[in-house]
């Protein structure tokens, strides 16, 4: 279990670096490019490790669509994520991203007729709250944010599509398939200006999408196959820690303080929506007692 905790905060230390490169190649380049370089990338490195180590990349035959719809998803949350980069701080782009696991749950409740506990509503509820912060429609929307809510919603509802997948395949088949689809579904629009000026800039910088995507991919595989997946949440807002050091030391970023604690609501709700209720009622009915008594 602690190696699956250990594997999942390496994850979520190395996110940010990748969004901090898309960060930079957002000044010269369209998000469609950019989230067209980081999974052609990734993609290939997937290929390429499957086949110096024999493995066989395969596509369940009665999940094509399925894969198709799900790729689709990943694509336009992590293309609409990199827009988000682009226009605000990196904390409050990773923040409203953090928004998937409140639409995850919301989604398991009305699709696949998941217990609606106390817990999931109050979480979704303080997370809700915690958008409108960020957001706050009274002192002007902020695009980068909204662009960042989308890409959490799209990723939620991924997460809960990835639940109702009808077959399972490994996790390198999972990266190589993704990646390559989600690569050439967005290639019409990333390549709709003509192809970019390869400079050495742009060279390293799909690199280092695609490999540390790549990595950052089989260490969360990792961390789920050691530990179950109520201990490893909490450590996925993690991401948002490390992001907003990145943006200070990296960009000299800073946010307010309403900001901020919009932020912290969006993770506390999902912290909330984790809890098991039947853990939290048993204090209150000791308490109860006592009181009788």
């Amino acid at each position: 279990m602690q190696s699956g905790v250990c594997f999942l905060i390496l994850a979520m230390l190395l996110t940010p670096a990748v969004d901090g490169v898309a960060k930079i190649l957002s000044a010269e380049h369209t998000p469609m490019m950019i989230a067209f370089l980081r999974y052609l990338t990734a993609g290939t490195i997937a290929l390429a490790i499957a086949r110096s180590t024999g493995r066989r990349i395969e596509v369940a035959r009665g999940d094509r669509l399925g894969q198709l719809l799900r790729t689709a998803l990943i694509m336009g949350a992590m293309t609409a994520l990199i827009s988000a980069l682009g226009m605000v701080p990196m904390a409050k782009a990773v923040g409203g991203f953090l928004i998937a696991p409140i639409v995850s749950g919301l989604l398991g409740i009305l699709v696949w007729r998941e217990p609606p506990t106390s817990t999931r509503l109050a979480g979704s509820a303080i997370s809700f709250l915690g958008a409108a912060v960020l957001l706050r429609p009274e002192a002007g929307l902020e695009l980068g944010c909204v662009f960042a809510l989308i890409g959490g919603a799209l990723l939620g509802t991924y997460l809960a599509a990835t639940r109702g997948a009808k077959s399972q395949t490994d996790a390198l088949s999972t990266l190589a398939v993704q990646s390559l689809l989600g690569a050439g579904l967005i290639a019409p629009f990333a390549l709709s200006t003509g192809l970019p000026v390869l400079t050495p800039a742009l060279f390293l910088g799909a690199i280092a999408l695609g490999g540390v995507s790549a990595i950052c991919h089989f260490l969360t595989v990792a961390a789920y196959q050691r530990a179950d997946a109520t201990i490893l949440a909490p450590f996925l807002y993690f991401n948002l820690l490390t992001a907003m050091a990145v943006g200070f030391f990296w960009f000299g970023e800073s946010i307010g303080a309403a900001s901020l604690a919009g932020l912290f609501a969006i993770a506390a709700g999902g912290l909330v929506t984790l809890a098991d209720p039947r853990r939290l009622s048993l204090p209150v009915a000791l308490r109860i007692r006592a009181l009788a008594a």
